[in-house]
């Protein structure tokens, strides 16, 4: 990552990944260029942690190779199992999610959706991008996302993101963006 600028895609790149492990509790931390996430993810029968050929299958779930169930929404009934996991995301490790990423997208000119995980890590990025910021921790509980950075002056501030405010974030950052595109 080139400085505080580039969080939009990193963010957005390490939001999709989550999205995949369905993890609905975290904690980001940028650690240099890399990003350290602690979080929990919720896992059916289909991914058990504790199976033997887990960790293949949680490796191919993290880099967007997830298993048939998991991409077409149908998974085995099994009970839940919650799991801690700590990931670390390098710079190479993002480059290959947003790779991994744009070639799921299939219409680049559609509308993402603004509730999804990667758009609100997205958001939030640009919102820092655009404050200059550096982004010293950021978290998810529930609908609210807790931001942690100091400004360009040094201050520190937290702000708690809760969906109508980053819905509206979302769209005026969503017609920046087509406003700058029509330019």
């Amino acid at each position: 990552m080139n400085g505080v600028t580039e969080y939009a895609q990193a963010l957005r790149a390490i939001g999709q990944a989550l999205e995949t492990l369905r993890v609905q509790k975290f904690e980001m931390q940028p650690i240099g260029e890399d990003f350290l996430v602690r979080g929990d993810i919720s896992t059916s029968g289909s991914l058990e942690l504790d199976h033997p050929d887990a960790s293949g299958r949680l490796r191919r779930t993290i880099w967007g190779d997830a298993p048939r169930e998991y991409t077409q929404g149908v998974e085995r009934e099994a009970a839940a199992v919650v799991s801690a996991v700590e990931l670390l995301y390098g710079s190479a490790d993002v480059e290959r999610l947003e790779t991994a990423g744009r070639s799921r997208r299939t219409d680049s000119h559609g509308t993402p959706e603004p509730s999804s995980l990667s758009q609100t890590l997205r958001c939030i990025g640009g919102y820092l991008g655009q404050k200059r910021a550096h982004l010293r921790k950021l978290s998810r509980e529930g609908d609210a996302i807790s931001v942690e950075y100091d400004t360009s002056l040094g201050t520190s501030v937290k702000e708690v993101f809760e969906p109508d405010n980053l819905y509206n974030l979302w769209v005026r950052m969503y017609l920046q963006r087509a406003e700058r595109a029509t330019r």
